[in-house]
């Protein structure tokens, strides 16, 4: 039996329609309640309502379970309400390694985020990297993949930015554009996370995720105006501004841009190796111009 944590997220969705195309009848959800609608359409599938946040329905869910992909984060785009961060990415993730070992799960996936560091106390990178310390100091068989941004048909970081841009009549070139990012297709994930379940080779490896090609957020933000068929005047606006900007946003229920955010533009979020998936897992990632030709973004 495969669970899949997170599976209504947008990593998660997609992992659960491919391996339910693979192991039918195998495959079991954790879904919040009201939820079940995402995953609609998807045969093969058994649903258990449960939260992260509470043990006891990580208890149900993991019985029986032989491997359990975890891809349940707080991203950095969604606002600390109520100190989510902590709560989901380390409590919850504490709250899953515990129920799996009691019920004798063997493996454990983990999604986390390419570049992942240890963080200040208190920041957001801080709760990624104790998510993933908790999968490393358990005692099941773990693989952490940590993908740059993803595109793909329901992308929060290309079809966030589309809509603001749309909006807007100035493109912020957020810490002067020149942050570097390696897009990585959101079925390339997937992929890998399934291979990562299946090889031996894999356990007890950190393996960062990146497209083919590297860009400057610069180049993005063109590709993205493109996309959407729009001009718009760049603007380079320094990190410290944009720190600024995003705790004035943070009043509003859904900022277009928060704290986090501008700790993962602090750095470059890329892997050392551009054919990294290649190397690692035989095959070749899609690329992100022609996947925008075909598909646009949706905004």
């Amino acid at each position: 039996m495969y669970l899949v944590i997170g599976s209504t997220g947008f990593i998660g969705r997609h992992l659960v329609k491919e391996l339910a195309a693979k192991h039918p009848g195998q495959v079991r959800a954790l879904v919040r309640p009201g939820k079940q609608t995402v995953l609609t359409g998807i045969p093969g599938v058994e649903t258990v309502e449960g939260d992260v946040t509470d043990r006891a329905s990580l208890d149900k869910a993991v019985s029986g379970v032989d491997t359990l992909f975890h891809f349940a984060a707080i991203t950095g785009n969604i606002k600390n309400t109520n100190n989510i961060y902590w709560k989901v990415n380390v409590e919850g993730t504490r709250n899953i390694v515990a129920a799996a070992e009691k019920a004798g799960v063997r493996r454990i996936i983990l999604g986390g985020g390419l570049g992942t560091v240890e963080g200040k106390e208190g920041s957001y990178m801080r709760t990624r990297w104790l998510m993933e310390e908790a999968a490393r100091k358990s005692n099941l068989a773990w693989t952490i993949l940590q993908p740059s941004i993803l595109f793909g048909e329901g992308s929060e970081f290309f079809e966030a930015q589309a809509r603001i841009m749309k909006i807007l009549p100035v493109a912020a070139l957020i810490g002067g554009g020149k942050a570097r990012f390696q897009p990585v297709f959101v079925d390339d994930v997937v992929k890998a996370a399934i291979l990562s379940a299946e090889r031996e080779d894999k356990i007890g490896k950190t393996i960062e995720l990146g497209g083919p090609e590297y860009y400057t957020y610069t180049e993005l933000v063109n590709l993205i105006l493109r996309a959407i068929h729009k001009k718009r005047l760049k603007l380079p606006l320094p990190l410290w501004v944009m720190s600024i900007n995003a705790t004035l946003f943070s009043v509003l229920p859904k900022p277009p841009f928060t704290p986090a955010m501008v700790e993962l533009f602090s750095f470059d979020n890329v892997t050392p190796d551009p054919q990294i998936i290649e190397h690692e897992f035989g095959f070749k990632p899609a690329s992100l111009k022609p996947y925008l030709a075909e598909h646009g973004i949706k905004a």
